[in-house]
């Protein structure tokens, strides 16, 4: 195929992959800061339906997951639609629980194609990040879910909606990185066993990228 003579920082499947990582990176650092009004619930739709169509496109190349991602976003964009023409507090769960969804299915495909391929170009290596960025967010955003039908799941208090939102995509990242400041704690026990788990996948998942990165050296040299 033509593309293939193409260099490799032009190649569709890189560009794919940047594109997409970089809408993750800003549905983490814009998304939080949007309030409820109608500018920022546009920008907020735009930035969702931005993330679904670079996942669409990252997940296309591999036929036999497709039509799952395509009913995971076809679902995503109903979901979308319907927060729009009715507002309200079930919307909302409705919404973070969605996101929790979509980001963790993209996390798992990508990361079940990223094990299977051999050696890892420069595409995989930018699905390899979005990979660690979807899980963040989609632990993120069920903690959200959770704090949303229990307002005393986690210590956070005298504080607004949206800035509880973006506390809690602060605290799961900070427990998929194993950083853990303290300065948030979950009270319950649902939130409590999927903060272990995502500590444990967090440590599990760099080990396994960082092998994969040095066999790559060995089998180079």
């Amino acid at each position: 195929m033509i593309h293939k003579r193409w260099p490799k920082i032009i190649q569709p499947e890189f560009l794919r992959s940047s594109a997409f990582l970089f809408s993750l990176i800003i549905i983490i650092f814009i998304n939080p800061f949007l309030d409820e009004s109608l500018i920022g619930r546009i920008f907020a739709s735009l930035l969702v339906l931005t993330t679904m169509i670079g996942g669409f496109a990252v997940m296309f190349p591999h036929r036999d997951s497709i039509w799952l991602v395509i009913i995971l976003v076809s679902v995503s964009i109903l979901i979308e639609l319907l927060s729009w023409t009715f507002r309200g507090i079930f919307i909302k769960e409705v919404t973070f629980l969605r996101n929790s969804i979509i980001y963790g299915t993209f996390a798992l495909i990508l990361f079940y194609y990223l094990l299977k391929v051999q050696p890892l170009s420069l595409s995989e290596i930018g699905n390899a990040v979005s990979i660690y960025l979807l899980v963040g967010l989609s632990f993120g955003y069920f903690y959200c879910y959770y704090a949303q039908l229990y307002p005393m799941a986690f210590t956070i208090s005298d504080i607004t909606e949206n800035d509880k939102h973006l506390d809690l995509i602060y605290y799961s990242f900070i427990t998929l990185t194993t950083t853990g400041f303290g300065d948030i704690h979950p009270l319950m026990k649902v939130p409590r066993l999927l903060a272990i788990f995502e500590t444990v996948f967090g440590t599990f998942y760099i080990a396994v990228i960082i092998g994969r990165l040095v066999g790559m050296g060995r089998s180079s040299s």
